[in-house]
């Protein structure tokens, strides 16, 4: 990574930025934070313009929320794009703004009325619920001459609050008056409540000092006979239903001529604005302007051609010196090759390496498709996850998470497949069971792993030790090249200690002879200090946790364990009925099952063993992530090319 300056004069600022813009190459920094003022003041340039550009993009996402949504016609869009692909920015702007001044007060005027009508209707059908539960006292309105009928809506679990309202309304009305409840729904209670027109004041500020619903219908419906009442209700709602089916009609003829130039503009200004914003960074004095950032060495050159294509030597690009207190603030750009690249995905779950750390990503993808093949080893499971993942892979190509899964899953399938050759499986022992395959023969053991658990666990530990060995070796590294000594020391001590046990645990085993107990103490006794020098009193105990990390890859072994012998009982249950078809269909259940079990399980482990036990033995984090001040990537661009400052935008 690279630490450039960019200066050039201030006339020229716009078309460079536009440049740097499209060739989407360099991580920005701020420029005026960057230059003291002592060599040259530098101020802020174009946030007012940024500004205009967020407001008319807002006003276009309100316009978008009050029109019907069509399809995308990328024929349409394609011609509207090119049509305004000659426009400035400054032109851009001024026809969304057309537009707006064209769409924003008729949809926002058509949007609101719709809005009022449609609570006119949510109104009226709550009348209704009203007038249905009145309706069985329709008999006894008409002697309720000079008396008022009030209804109040309860929920079920407050019913006991009605006694306490009927109380209160004999008290007023001095016990003239009625109250009856009724159930409207399964949580709802509504009281109907008859008393005399004179207390009308007193009860309904009894009724809202109580903070209790009450439902009241409008004047016009006073005194009307309930088939009236019926009849005008169905009126209105009719009639709103037409205004909104109207308004409807209007709002998708704006849609259909509008929504497509709204959808290219939108997606244009959102360009610009993230342009415009970075201009935050940009410095400019009376007569220059300065962009500072980082750019990946490999960029570099063209970057630099590019820039002289267009300006000459109008603007230049400095290559500035760094300390390494620069390279810590240094962005991390991952280089890798293409069977490394989905595994970056699994390295979101941390936060980036610093700048002089080792990348673990090629480290991930190598060792994560081996603990997944150990794991699932059947050939029947690996070839159906590569079948999964290259459907995945094709059916949702454009979903970046959906991609770089189906990647992981369709390398991890390969070893998979070759372990599950080298144990024997295909859907368990069914391989074997038919004498297609047999397990392989190696340093006198037959790899079967229902008959050679111990090997299986012992080549699963020694793994262990390979990977937390390979974490702490790396850590050393990283000690040294950041001369961090105390991390140094740790690394190196941790490192003795374990070989130091390990050694001892293999003579006591009897795989070593007793003389090797001196070297592992002697190990043993030089660790220690050098522990307790880098990490203390707590270092010892990072000892027994990094034992503890070892032994949890027996996991590699007791998951494939479960595998295998779940596809086995698939196996033998399936073959257990009488009736073949049963047997088949029950066999395929479970081996399904199992399929589902191996896709997510191993993954799940594959991640942990890494992200616990492999990167506490190095990994700091906390760098920052490589963020090139680039435009978003069109439909119809070519991908996977990487940046490419060759090409000008037009400003």
């Amino acid at each position: 990574m690279k630490r450039i300056q960019v200066i050039g004069p201030k006339e020229d600022l716009g078309r460079a930025v536009d440049l740097l813009y499209r060739a989407g190459t360099v991580h920005l920094e701020s420029a005026p934070g960057q230059v003291k003022k002592t060599e040259i003041w530098l101020g802020n340039v174009r946030q007012d313009e940024a500004d205009e550009v967020s407001i008319v993009l807002s006003t276009i996402s309100a316009i978008f929320s009050t029109l019907p949504v069509i399809a995308d016609d990328a024929g349409r869009q394609e011609q509207i794009r090119d049509s305004l692909e000659e426009r400035t920015h400054t032109g851009l702007v001024a026809r969304a703004k057309e537009i707006i001044r064209t769409l924003e007060t008729t949809t926002r005027e058509l949007a609101g009325k719709k809005g009022e009508l449609a609570l006119s209707v949510a109104t009226l059908n709550r009348y209704q619920k009203v007038l249905d539960i009145i309706h069985p006292l329709e008999s006894e309105l008409p002697v309720l001459e000079g008396f008022e009928v009030t209804i109040l809506l309860i929920q079920e679990e407050h019913r006991d609050v009605l006694d306490l309202i009927r109380q209160e309304l004999v008290t007023i009305t001095n016990d003239r008056c009625e109250m009856t409840a009724t159930t409207v729904d399964a949580e709802t209670l509504a009281a109907i409540m008859v008393f005399p027109k004179r207390h009308s004041e007193e009860v309904h500020a009894f009724i809202y000092s109580v903070n209790v619903n009450e439902v009241r219908l409008p004047k016009e419906y006073a005194g009307r006979p309930f088939y009236e009442m019926y009849a005008l209700l169905e009126e209105s709602r009719i009639k709103a239903q037409e205004e909104i089916a109207k308004i409807d009609r209007e709002l998708l003829t704006l849609s259909n001529t509008w929504y497509q130039e709204l959808v290219v503009l939108r997606k244009q200004l959102e360009n610009i604005h993230c342009e415009l914003g970075a201009y935050r960074n940009f410095g400019v004095s009376e007569y220059t302007f300065v962009i500072m950032g980082w750019i990946p060495k490999k960029f570099l050159k063209k970057t630099r051609q590019a820039l002289l294509e267009a300006f000459g030597d109008r603007v230049v690009v400095c290559e500035l010196p760094t300390t390494e207190k620069d390279m810590e603030d240094a962005p991390i750009f991952y280089d890798n090759p293409f069977w490394v690249k989905p595994f970056e995905f699994i390295m979101q779950l941390v936060s980036p390496p610093r700048y002089r750390e080792v990348d673990p990503s090629p480290i991930l993808a190598i060792f994560f498709p081996l603990f997944f093949g150990i794991m699932v080893g059947d050939i029947g499971y690996g070839l159906i996850i590569l079948a999964f993942a290259l459907v995945i892979r094709y059916r949702f190509a454009a979903i970046a998470f959906a991609k770089n899964l189906a990647d992981i899953l369709l390398i991890s399938s390969i070893p998979t497949i070759i372990f599950g050759y080298l144990f024997g499986e295909f859907f368990g022992d069914l391989g074997e069971m038919m004498g297609w395959l047999h397990p392989v023969h190696f340093l006198g053991i037959t790899w079967n792993r229902v008959d050679a658990m111990i090997p299986m666990l012992i080549f699963a530990i020694s793994i262990g030790v390979i990977h937390v060995f390979l974490g702490l070796f790396i850590g050393i590294r990283n000690a040294i090249i950041t001369k961090k000594r105390k991390h140094l020391y740790e690394k190196c001590g941790m490192l003795m200690m374990i070989v130091g046990l390990i050694v001892l645990v293999c003579m006591l085993a009897g795989f070593l002879p007793e003389a090797a107990i001196y070297p592992a103490v002697a190990l043993m006794v030089i660790a220690l200090p050098l522990i307790l020098l880098g990490a203390g009193v707590f270092g010892t105990i990072e000892v027994m946790s990094t034992v503890g990390n070892i032994l949890s890859y027996a996991r590699l072994m007791a998951i494939g364990m479960a595998s295998v012998i779940l596809a086995m009982v698939a196996n033998r249950l399936g073959g257990a009925f009488e009736i073949a078809i049963i047997g088949v269909i029950v066999a395929i259940l479970l081996h399904t099952l199992n399929v589902v079990l191996a896709m997510f399980s191993p993954s799940i482990h594959s991640v942990r063993l890494h992200l616990v036990e492999f990167f506490s033995k190095f990994y700091e984090g906390g760098g920052t992530a490589y963020q090139p001040f680039a435009r978003a990537v069109t439909e119809g661009e070519q991908k996977g090319t990487g940046p490419d400052p060759g090409v000008q935008e037009p400003s």
